[in-house]
């Protein structure tokens, strides 16, 4: 019996002619395996945002922390001039105009929180990265590994819930900033997935 990967000398073999052995069609179809693949680019999308996310919001906190650590050593040290019997009344102005900036910097960069935002974007960025290796590997052990796995149906739900409780858990991106991710990974096509399979998670 001629083995399925010699379909024909040099022809590309489909998903279908890859998962399908003589007599008995694989359930893991191409419709499936491109589900997977939406759902890849998807995963990719969200990560590289919420890396993206992080990165800005690390500046963010780095721009207004330095200036409040530079203000109130300033403050700091000038209170010992002020210790000195006769001291300009400008140099008192400036320093109390000093410290009253310093303090407003120091209570936005509490208010704001960029530090702890960007440390839950980055965590949600490695979760999305996770779902995403699990998939590549999955499609990478494509066709022989899968051919195996019988019905899709309970790894897809699996990994669909997976998703979705990740997606639950991570903050939020912002309409632009995944506007942009969605036209760098060209995710305007849908899916229409099998009967029983799930709907690609937005």
């Amino acid at each position: 019996m001629r083995h399925a990967f010699a379909k024909s000398k040099g022809a590309p073999l489909s998903d279908t002619d890859l998962l399908r052995q003589p007599g008995d069609a694989s359930p893991w179809t191409p419709r499936v395996l491109n589900l997977l693949r939406e759902w890849n680019d998807r995963a990719g999308a969200t990560a590289e945002t919420h890396y993206t996310i992080a990165a800005r919001l690390g500046r963010l906190n780095v721009r207004l922390g330095v200036p409040v650590v530079v203000l109130t050593t300033f403050v700091g040290t000038s209170v010992f001039a002020t210790l000195e019997r006769h001291v300009d009344l400008s140099l008192k102005i400036l320093i109390g105009g000093v410290s009253v900036i310093a303090a407003v910097l120091a209570s936005l960069q509490t208010f704001l929180r960029f530090a702890e935002r960007a440390e839950k974007h980055r965590a949600a960025a490695e979760e999305w990265s996770s779902i995403r290796r699990e998939i590549a590997e999955m499609l990478a052990l494509h066709p022989d590994y899968l051919a195996t796995r019988g019905d899709p149906k309970d790894y897809l739900d699996r990994l669909r819930r997976r998703m979705d409780r990740v997606a639950a858990q991570s903050p939020e991106m912002g309409d632009r900033a995944w506007s942009r991710a969605e036209e760098r990974y060209g995710l305007t096509y849908r899916v229409e997935p099998d009967v029983g399979t799930p709907e690609a998670s937005s």
